[in-house]
């Protein structure tokens, strides 16, 4: 996702052991015992873990995007923290608190980072809004960013991979944890989406060029159908 420019831009313990008498030095016989018993008792002290559960064998590119689409539309809206990092700068770091209901309202609140006290707002007349510590800032200073978080949303977001892919993009799926990595390549350009495998919705999206990294979008607490009323979305 492109970062909004300028205005919103979206980046032990230590014990203590007391001195203590050593016993009398038990039989081998004894010993024995004990290093078993010391034993048994460590591998019952040991916490039980339980891994994630894999995301299974990896769909092909159509079907992980039909899986997307299908989730989507399961959605009334949702809601999110929205960090995005440019590697271009050190300073091009945002994060935000990210909200979306259907059929097409958006607000997006900086708080941290280059977004910090800029407010952004798509409402029900379809224009955006901006404002900056309160202060609203002319249209035509960030036509093109306001343009793109227009169109920042996961609906948004399933269409333009299926255009990539329709075009002639390079795709390919890979398993990765609880999750499926899909890779869309066009030219010297890779962007690579991590799709949550339960949710069958993206949580991050790297973007590189010529192998260098160029920038990372994550939505982070995601929440669905949370039941966000038209009131939130007011500027």
């Amino acid at each position: 996702m492109r970062q909004f420019a300028t205005y919103v831009r979206v980046a032990p313990s230590v014990r203590a052991f007391g001195a203590r008498r050593r016993p009398p030095r038990p039989g081998l016989s004894v010993c024995l015992r004990l290093v078993g018993l010391v034993a048994l008792v460590g591998l019952m002290a040991m916490p039980m873990t339980t891994p994630s559960a894999p995301a299974g064998d990896a769909p092909p590119p159509e079907a992980l995007v039909a899986r997307m689409r299908a989730a989507f539309a399961q959605l009334d809206d949702y809601a999110c923290r929205l960090v995005e990092r440019s590697f271009k700068r050190a300073d091009e770091f945002s994060e935000s608190d990210y909200s979306f209901k259907k059929p097409h309202l958006i607000k997006l609140v900086g708080r941290a980072g280059r977004s910090r006290g800029a407010v952004v707002v798509l409402g029900q007349d379809g224009k955006p809004s901006l404002r900056k510590n309160g202060f609203p800032v002319p249209t035509f200073l960030a036509r093109e960013d306001l343009r793109d978080f227009a169109r920042s949303d996961f609906g948004s977001l399933i269409e333009e991979i299926t255009q990539m892919i329709a075009s002639g993009a390079a795709a390919t799926v890979a398993a990765q944890g609880d999750a499926y990595a899909l890779a869309l390549t066009r030219g010297c350009v890779t962007r690579r989406y991590l799709v949550d495998a339960r949710l069958s919705l993206p949580i991050e999206l790297r973007e590189a060029a010529d192998g260098a990294p160029v920038s990372l979008t994550e939505w982070r607490d995601l929440r669905l159908n949370v039941g966000l009323t038209e009131a939130v979305f007011r500027p």
